[in-house]
């Protein structure tokens, strides 16, 4: 089922964006690691210690970058359509709380 779901037409966007985010994680760490290690850091005392958190924040950067991109993604397929397929204009579900309408 694995790579079957990602090949699928309406899936290529998102398997595009998973193939360049992981492809990110593992090489994106190293080079900045090697970059703070030799180039940026190597008069510091432990350049290990500043080049590995140097890493973490650049996996980090990665993880937002994808986060971020997941969640910009527009929901074309729920906007103006409730789960009875009438245009009801509550894409979000049933109203609760604040938002709920009484009809007491």
């Amino acid at each position: 089922m694995g790579f079957k779901v990602l090949l699928q037409e309406q899936n290529k966007d998102v398997a595009r964006k998973l193939g360049i985010a992981t492809g990110l994680m593992f090489t994106f760490p190293f080079i900045v690691y090697y970059l703070c290690f030799f180039f940026l850091f190597a008069h510091k005392e432990e350049p290990s210690a500043w080049s590995g958190f140097a890493a973490v924040g650049a996996a980090n950067v990665v993880v937002f970058g994808y986060v971020y991109s997941a969640f910009s993604e527009p929901d074309d397929d729920l906007i103006g359509v409730s789960r009875d397929g009438e245009n009801d204009n509550d894409a979000s579900g049933p109203r609760v709380g604040a938002f709920k309408q009484r009809t007491d």
